[in-house]
């Protein structure tokens, strides 16, 4: 009897020290993976932060003008260029019907 009892006693602390050990190994390759995430996470904040800041840049209100005048050979608005739209739908209502002002 005593040997089945001390046997049994046996096998039970083999098997805790072993699954102690599966647990402690599962759980350092975890915060391993955990510390791989984290750095990935300032990476990407980090890029974020360069993106925001060269998005700033380009948006410059001086910088888009310069490229509408020589690139797009953009010309500012008169004030000519401005139309009222109540005079717009009166020009094709008047268009439609064929009467001339």
């Amino acid at each position: 009897m005593i040997k089945y009892t001390s046997s049994l006693i046996f096998f039970v602390i083999l098997f805790a020290g072993v699954s102690l050990y599966q647990i402690k190994h599962f759980i350092t390759k975890k915060e391993i993976e955990l510390t791989q995430i984290k750095n990935n996470i300032k990476s990407a904040q980090s890029n974020i932060n360069i993106l925001k800041a060269e998005l700033s840049y380009l948006k410059r209100p001086d910088r888009i003008e310069k490229i509408a005048l020589d690139k797009l050979e953009l010309r500012e608005v008169l004030p000519t260029d401005i139309w009222n739209l109540n005079d717009l739908v009166s020009a094709t209502s008047t268009f439609s019907n064929g009467e001339k002002k």
